[in-house]
């Protein structure tokens, strides 16, 4: 994201006009915004049109093998954005993997097999992160925004996971 890969040193006073500058950026790639949730205290999300999902992957997954797999559709391509000192529920997923590549930021990474909340594993722009269906996780914002690509892999093509296909756990404290 090079136009906006430095956005932990702009002034940006409201979550607002980052999700406008993360539209701008997608907007000059080429890529159309399906969807825009700015309501959660984390953070948010920007969903791209579904109908490049393969474009998505070529862009933000391309140094892995990723990009050689066959999709099942839909793959959700999307960015989550988190803010800073914030974090997502713990969960996890029956009927889908995740597949994140950091893109702006460090962001802290919760993975476990097990409900424990493990500790916080800093993540940089182009780690890629691979979530199993099934693994526990959480993303935590740091001193500054973050923004990580996302795609879905489907576990069952009969049996497509949706944004029902989410299992949070009891809410802890960070930390």
């Amino acid at each position: 994201m090079a136009s906006i890969g430095d956005i932990n040193k702009m002034r940006i006073p409201r979550k607002k006009d980052l999700f406008e500058e993360i539209r701008l950026h997608l907007s000059k790639q080429g890529f159309y915004i399906a969807k825009q949730e700015l309501d959660p205290l984390w953070g948010g999300s920007v969903l791209v049109e579904e109908e490049q999902a393969e474009e998505f992957m070529r862009e933000y997954f391309k140094k892995s093998t990723l990009t050689d797999q066959r999709l099942v559709h839909p793959v959700r391509p999307k960015f989550i954005v988190v803010a800073p000192g914030q974090a997502i529920d713990w969960q996890y997923h029956h009927r889908r993997a995740e597949w994140w590549r950091v893109v702006v930021g460090e962001v802290g990474v919760k993975i476990n097999q097990s409900d424990e909340e493990p500790e916080i594993q800093i993540q940089k722009p182009g780690d890629f992160i691979l979530l199993e269906a099934e693994t526990r996780h959480r993303l935590v914002g740091l001193e500054n925004w973050a923004i990580i690509a996302q795609v879905w892999q489907h576990i069952d093509v009969k049996n497509l996971s949706d944004d029902a296909d989410v299992v949070r756990m009891v809410k802890q404290a960070l930390g």
